[in-house]
């Protein structure tokens, strides 16, 4: 098994981006559960499963007084942490303790998470048939994932560049859907409504646009995410009754 590598900052990064903070736009999925008996030896062979694997994972560590710390790791990189005494409250996490940690034998219980970004949902559930739509819909979903995939490796110079190019992206799918019902004479009160949901969305967007701290940027996602997600949810629903009107019109690949 690989060397687990624990980042430097790992202290600093997750007063940035809190784990149970992130846990609240993330998708995560039980794989594995074990009740352990041998201490750091299994607990660094059950972690070391999913050592080679190209993708986020979390594992949940708990010993026998209680305490336990949340993990987040990609590969063989802990990226993130955040530990709890039993009473709630928080413990300081340095590399030293997440190390001591790993290859303790006071571990009790070990589970671990699949980290899943929620727009990967978004891409497979909101394909509407309408392939110039749905060209612009991947490419938004593509460029909101590379959003949370550089707030996931702690990469903040890099996340806001990226949140740039989703703004763009949402820009061009909203302009391609008001030509293409201009083009096929879409219901002006559908088309209202649409529109008026395009520029809601973009005032959210603008909103985090303009912050220009890294950490105050993450927060501000953090706490409009829920809406944020609202209103994709409900656009895209807008979306799917759009295309049925739009097959009619431009045929069944939307040319």
């Amino acid at each position: 098994m690989k060397s687990i590598v624990i980042r430097e900052d790992i202290e600093n990064l997750q007063k940035l981006i809190p784990l149970s903070k992130l846990l609240d736009i993330l998708e995560v999925e039980i794989i594995e559960s074990v009740m352990l008996e041998g201490g750091g030896k299994i607990l660094l062979e059950v972690v070391g499963r999913y050592a080679s694997e190209n993708e986020y994972y979390m594992a949940h560590i708990i010993n026998k007084e209680g305490t336990s710390c949340m993990l987040l790791m990609s590969g063989d990189r802990i990226l993130n942490a955040e530990c709890h005494r039993p009473d709630g409250g928080e413990i300081p996490v340095n590399p030293e303790l997440i190390k001591g940690l790993l290859y303790s034998s006071n571990v009790r219980k070990l589970d671990m998470y699949r980290v899943k970004s929620p727009f990967v949902r978004w891409a497979e559930k909101y394909n509407i048939g309408v392939e110039p739509l749905d060209t612009v819909h991947r490419n938004m979903f593509e460029k909101f994932n590379m959003v949370i995939k550089y707030i996931l490796d702690g990469e903040l110079g890099k996340m806001q560049e990226a949140f740039r190019e989703a703004y763009n992206a949402s820009i061009a799918h909203f302009e391609l859907e008001e030509k293409l019902q201009d083009k096929c004479m879409y219901d002006k009160r559908k088309k209202k409504s649409h529109v008026k949901r395009h520029l809601e969305f973009k005032k959210l967007m603008d909103k985090l646009a303009s912050t220009s701290h890294a950490s105050q940027f993450v927060k501000l996602l953090m706490d409009l995410y829920t809406y944020i997600a609202s209103y994709l949810d409900y656009m895209l629903k807008e979306d799917l009754e759009l295309a049925e009107h739009l097959k009619k019109c431009l045929g069944k690949d939307g040319d």
